[in-house]
């Protein structure tokens, strides 16, 4: 699934769209006009987000609201699950703010992978690039 990139300043988003820690994002490696390849969505806190490779060539999880509304089906492949975030409130959600994950197999049945891409680990980043 494809979506083309109509932003990349969070603090352009719509209030609804924004996490908690908007204040201290800055503006995505995306560029406006470009399509990229989703393969992962997730929900944290009360923020949807596309997994997409950003134009630093790294894994991105970038607001969805930084492209044009689309519709798709689901890959094929791709698994789901809900996280602590959907029970977590308040504090709790500090320590546990992903609420629901889909994408392919390892992104959701691995509870670390995610982790590992923010760390750049080089088992998770092939196993990213393998979806690409």
């Amino acid at each position: 699934m494809r979506a083309t990139c109509v932003a990349n300043d969070p603090k352009m988003l719509a209030d609804h769209q924004q996490g908690r820690a908007v204040a201290f994002e800055s503006t995505y490696p995306l560029t406006v006009g470009k399509q990229y390849l989703i393969v992962g969505m997730a929900i944290v806190e009360r923020a949807f987000f596309f997994l997409v490779r950003d134009d630093a060539g790294g894994p991105c999880f970038a607001h969805a609201g930084f492209f044009d509304l689309l519709k798709a089906d689901i890959p094929a492949g791709w698994r789901f699950g809900l996280e602590a975030g959907i029970n977590a409130s308040g504090k709790g959600l500090w320590s546990d703010p992903g609420v629901a994950i889909w994408g392919y197999p390892e992104l959701v049945d691995d509870p670390e992978h995610v982790n590992a891409l923010f760390e750049f680990d080089p088992g998770a980043l092939a196993v990213f690039e393998s979806y690409l």
